[in-house]
């Protein structure tokens, strides 16, 4: 378990001051994989890294399984980073290292025996699928192969938490799919705790269980994933999630709706789980005295729950209207009017 107690982290430069982080409040559950989220400049880093002390807080504490790493002996804070490890957006590699010696870095650092070296260096190639690139050097190896050398090292002391510090941005996207999935994999067949930060909210949509919204060193919206993803409160927690689910009517649409007509109502009408198989709007069209006009729909799944978002032009009398959507609300479907409006 990971906790931030009202944590602050200020660099001084000079007679300026950066408040990087303005008081934290976070907890990343055992066997979790909590998502970081934030534009840059919003603390996403300096948050990772008071999680192993490469960043000490100014005020605050960082708590992992209960202890605040803050006060413990030197001795102590190295033995707890050995059960931390950490993955980085630009892999971090000796590139005059072969990739065996590569991975075996932090076990040398701890004097583990060869045999043992070698042993552990073999089985972690073996899980992230480089059984045979031992001898090579991270120059001869793509993008994606050196981000699993830095996940095979990270992986190396045997750790609860790992922390992944932008770990798929500088790699294309099919090569990012292949990083989280062997990192879903870590999680579930280790239950290994991870902590992730990114700009990116498809990361988060993949392979997140709960994510955090950061904007100015503080956290402006957290919750599961699916509460998130379907109900964003702030707005730039809803930029974030309008940038991976598509679900907005361009304004060149509703330009054109506005000079056909304009009269008519538009409509989102969002649905989960059992509803997304239920015919609701065919039925609502056959009860009441309406024309449907479907402008967009989608179905994806967030946290293997079925997510439908639709936008419907209602065409009716008012009072016809009120009465499908007290039925449609009736039946746990969310709908709210949409603005017509375009710019």
């Amino acid at each position: 378990m990971i906790q931030f107690e009202a944590v602050k982290k200020t660099y001084v430069s000079g007679k300026q001051e950066v408040h990087a982080l303005n008081g934290i409040d976070l907890t990343v559950e055992t066997g979790e994989i909590y998502g970081v989220i934030g534009f840059s400049g919003a603390g996403k880093s300096s948050l990772i890294r008071t999680v192993n002390l490469l960043e000490r807080p100014s005020t605050g504490r960082v708590l992992i399984h209960g202890e605040d790493i803050s006060t413990l002996s030197a001795r102590k804070i190295r033995d707890t980073r050995k059960d931390i490890g950490m993955i980085f957006q630009h892999f971090n590699l000796l590139n005059s290292k072969t990739v065996h010696h590569n991975i075996a870095m932090p076990l040398i650092l701890a004097k583990t025996p060869k045999a043992e070296i070698d042993r552990k260096v073999a089985e972690l190639l073996e899980f992230v699928g480089l059984a045979d690139q031992a001898k090579k050097y991270p120059d001869q190896l793509s993008g994606g192969q050196k981000q699993r050398i830095g996940i095979a090292r990270a992986l190396a002391t045997n750790p609860s938490i790992l922390l992944c510090d932008e770990a798929t941005s500088a790699l294309d996207p099919q090569t990012t799919q292949s990083i989280l999935d062997l990192l879903r994999r870590i999680n579930q067949e280790y239950n290994i705790t991870i902590l992730l930060i990114t700009h990116e909210m498809g990361v988060i949509r993949e392979i997140c269980d709960k994510v955090a919204v950061l904007e100015e060193g503080r956290v402006i919206e957290q919750g599961s994933v699916f509460e998130v993803f379907t109900n964003p409160q702030h707005a730039t927690t809803k930029r974030f999630v309008r940038s991976v689910m598509n679900d907005e009517l361009p304004d060149s649409l509703l330009e054109q709706i506005r000079h056909n007509d304009g009269t008519r109502p538009i409509y989102r009408v969002q649905f989960t789980g059992n509803s997304v198989g239920q015919p609701f709007m065919s039925r609502v069209s056959r009860e009441f005295q309406l024309d449907l006009n479907v402008l967009f729909g989608n179905i994806t799944e967030l946290q293997g729950i079925p997510y439908g978002n639709l936008i419907v032009e209602f065409d009716g009398a008012h009072a016809e209207i009120d009465r499908a959507l007290a039925s449609i609300r009736n039946d746990n479907i969310q709908v709210e009017e949409v603005q017509q409006h375009a710019g």
